[in-house]
């Protein structure tokens, strides 16, 4: 008896596995679990190996155990799996000696197995006493769906329950899918109008109506139109879906004849399932078009983008033109995408004698078609007599992008009679120089059309040259540069600013020094300091910023030369911003210049940073170059001592808050003027151990709180560090704030401060998600140096036992 309970171990052991092969485990090995005292589910995993690999020769082991209160149901469904006839029988025999839930999931196998056999057995059923026998009877009939059942289950009386009538008509339902299936429209049909005609529910109700629609294909669009017309919700709904599904053009055809007499959500369904048709749909899209609602408008502009009808252009252009919103957004993207033939040719002709709002939404049509053959019409167009007709032809231009259009929109834009013609010839000549082939030869171009124009004129037309950026066109701007009007001196520069690289400094930096208008010069001095940024050597960019940073004589460019000098990680570049440090006015961008500098150098040489950070520090005047300053220092350079005096509260944590990040925003006791917090005196320490204090506790905080008398006002350091996140108030401000999960690290955080003379109150908010929790503080003088005088007030008292804390929550 221990040999085959370890075997019957073994074998359930190897089910676990997955699915075993038989030669594994043999089909001999799952009977003999069934016919042992295996626990309930060792058999129903034998049973369902049993369903994918068993023979004959397991029915009689799986039958014995039909009835089962806790095997039954998997016995039944392995033997409803089997091919074999054996089984069928196994579960025709059972259905005498069970009742319930047993024979009712009996009824339902020989449902799935389409036993024919068992129709007169379940027939019977249909008359158990037992209403869920009775249904699971009705269903399987369903599936089985021989005449036989199908005449049983329209004997079903309507006295029956209500359980047995709702599976009856379930499975006519059934009865008259099958029959569909195998092409018996009649006998299909016959169900579904009994059916349909039946007082069901009302999904089983558009259920018939729609089998009763696809089975009779002579009352199809009568049906489909009266569901179409009349008032069911239910059934319009299932034939506005069956409209567009079907596509019969013996459905759509009738529903065309009655079109005035359908609303709108029937005339689009018709719409949609007509496209299917191809150009067939023509005067279906027209009359779409022509329809006082707006759905079928837009649905009709839409369509024309597949359709391609030449004739059916005007009133596209009209929609685009005069249209509500949506069909003119419509409209105007099928007049880009609209193809066919003649619709090209469609197009222009429309232009000849279309008003001047067709005639731009035909322009930019053609401009974001990209139709290079229509830049005569785009050009004749860009000088018509309307404004908006212009705009659309240049708008359109920028689209085509031909290199034949190049002097004639040079000479519109010149001869441009308002300020909009010239911003979209400019616009124009901008999209064109970009995609030109040969800037080269466009360049030459401009500067020919150039020289011929007064300086008036000339600067509308200078921004095309830093488009191009040639060699050529540099030059043209310095001899600008030069010119006697101050207004092309200034475009000439402003062109010149927003040069892609750093060649024309030398003549910023020149005009910078020797023009007499003082204003030119500062414009010229502040582009020569923007263009080097653009210089990629950073020797030759030092360079030029040195020159500039010379000739500087406002504060103003002096700022804007450090900014750029902070990018050049060279000791000539550090010894140039520090040069300034002294200068009240310039001492913060000199700073943030060195830092950046600094910043670069240190990873090479520390000391270096740390040296920087000192002199900065000793002129800097914000917070942030403060904090930045103390980011570069050498730690060990910080010796003021640890505040080992704190008192402690908590922890505190709140529900649905899971980890330290979430945490860190919520406000708790500490944080709350009005709420009454108990307090208690921490272990002494450099660290305050947390993790100690409170074992065992996550996704938590705690507070830490410290009072501490400096002899004078004074400005300090605060250096921190956390295991997780830390919030630093200092005398009820918030002077720092680190949402973090990370371990500690003494000083890892930086906070300027300003210490009060007498008591100042430190409050420390520490996150904890799990793992370790700890924190660190110190505070010393700006230079990294203890202050003289400064105290920490001893906590009197110790802390209670880790059992007498609590653990407060915010709900």
């Amino acid at each position: 008896m221990k040999i085959r309970l370890l075997k019957y171990s073994l074998v359930v052991g190897l089910m676990a596995l997955g699915s075993t092969p038989v030669k594994a485990v043999q089909e001999s090995d799952f009977i003999a679990i069934l016919q042992s005292s295996a626990a309930a589910p060792a058999k129903c995993a034998a049973c369902q190996q049993l369903r994918i690999h068993g023979t004959v020769q397991s029915v009689p082991a799986l039958a014995g155990l039909l009835g089962h209160e806790r095997v039954g149901h998997a016995a039944r469904y392995a033997l409803e799996g089997m091919p074999h006839a054996e089984a069928g029988a196994a579960l025709r025999d059972a259905l005498a000696r069970t009742s319930g839930q047993g024979k009712a999931g009996l009824a339902d196998s020989l449902g799935w197995r389409r036993d024919r056999v068992a129709v007169p057995l379940l027939i019977a059923l249909l008359s158990d006493q037992d209403a869920q026998v009775a249904a699971a009877a009705a269903i399987a009939l369903g599936k089985i769906a021989g005449p036989e059942a199908v005449r049983a289950l329209e004997a079903v009386p309507d006295s029956a329950s209500p359980q047995l009538r709702q599976a009856s008509w379930e499975a006519l339902l059934n009865c008259a899918e099958a029959r569909l299936k195998t092409g018996d429209r009649s006998a299909a049909a016959s169900l579904y109008r009994r059916l349909f005609s039946a007082k069901t529910t009302l999904t089983m109700h558009s259920a018939a109506w729609r089998g009763l629609v696809l089975s009779d294909e002579d009352q199809c669009a009568k049906l489909i139109l009266a569901a179409l017309k009349g008032s069911d919700l239910s059934l319009k709904q299932a034939a506005l879906k069956l409209v567009r599904e079907l596509r019969y053009l013996q459905l759509i055809l009738p529903c065309l004849q009655q079109w005035d007499t359908l609303d709108a959500a029937s005339q689009l369904a018709v719409l949609d399932a007509h496209l299917g048709f191809g150009a067939a749909a023509r005067d279906t899209v027209r009359r779409a078009g022509e329809s006082p609602k707006l759905m079928l408008r837009v649905a009709a502009w839409q369509a024309m983008a597949e359709i391609g009808d030449p004739a059916m252009i005007p009133a596209l252009v009209r929609a685009a033109a005069q249209g509500e919103t949506a069909e003119r957004d419509a409209a105007r993207d099928t007049l880009t995408r609209v193809h066919g033939p003649g619709v090209q040719d469609a197009l222009v002709a429309l232009l000849q004698d279309a008003q001047a709002p067709e005639k731009a939404e035909l322009l930019l049509a053609l401009g974001q078609r990209g139709d290079k053959t229509s830049v005569p019409i785009l050009l004749q167009c860009a000088e018509a007599p309307e404004q908006p007709v212009r705009l659309a032809a240049l708008n359109a231009l920028r689209g085509v992008g031909r290199p034949e259009t190049l002097l004639p929109l040079l000479d519109l834009a010149v001869t441009a009679p308002s300020t909009a013609d010239r911003s979209a010839a400019l616009k124009a000549l901008f999209a064109l120089c970009q995609v030109h082939p040969d800037k080269a030869q466009a360049g030459r171009q401009i500067l020919a059309a150039l020289r011929d124009l007064p300086a008036a004129e000339r600067g509308h037309v200078l921004p095309l040259l830093g488009e191009l950026a040639t060699p050529e066109a540099l030059v043209e701007l310095r001899d600008a540069a030069q010119d006697a009007d101050a207004t092309l001196v200034r475009e000439s520069i402003r062109v010149m600013t927003q040069w892609p690289n750093a060649a024309p400094v030398p003549c910023l930096l020149d005009l910078a020094r020797t023009h007499k208008d003082t204003a030119i010069r500062i414009l010229a001095l502040r582009g020569a300091i923007t263009v080097a940024g653009r210089e990629a050597e950073p020797t030759q960019r030092l360079a030029f910023l040195q020159k500039a940073i010379k000739l500087a004589q406002r504060d103003e460019e002096k700022r804007l030369a450090l900014s750029q000098l902070a990018q050049i990680a060279q000791a000539q570049a550090l010894d140039i911003a520090l040069s300034y440090l002294q200068e009240p006015a310039l001492s913060n961008e000199a700073g943030l210049a060195a830092l950046g500098i600094a910043e670069s150098l240190a990873k090479a040489d520390p000391k270096l940073g740390d040296e920087m950070a000192r002199k900065v520090l000793e002129h800097a005047q914000t917070p942030a170059i403060v904090k930045r300053a103390w980011a570069l220092r050498v730690r060990p350079a910080a010796r003021g001592p640890f505040i080992r005096d704190w008192l402690v509260c908590g922890p505190y944590r709140q529900a649905g808050a899971s980890g330290a990040l979430p945490l860190f925003d919520i406000k708790f006791g500490p944080e709350t003027p009005d709420e009454t917090v108990k307090w208690y005196a921490a272990r002494t320490g450099d660290t305050v151990p947390l993790a100690a204090l409170f074992p065992g506790q996550a996704n938590c905080v705690a507070y830490l709180k410290a009072e501490i008398t400096a002899p004078q006002a004074t400005d300090a350091i605060l250096l921190m560090g956390s295991d997780d996140g830390i919030k630093a108030w200092l005398n009820g401000t918030v002077v720092h704030s680190n949402n973090i999960d990370r371990g500690q690290v003494a000083d890892q955080d930086v906070a300027p401060i300003k210490l009060k003379q007498g008591a100042n109150e430190l409050l420390l908010k520490i996150t904890q998600g799990g793992g370790g929790w700890s924190a660190c503080a110190r505070i010393v003088g700006a230079h990294g140096l203890p202050i003289k005088g400064l105290r920490i007030k001893s906590q009197e008292g110790t802390a209670p036992p880790v059992s007498e804390h609590k653990t407060p929550a915010v709900q």
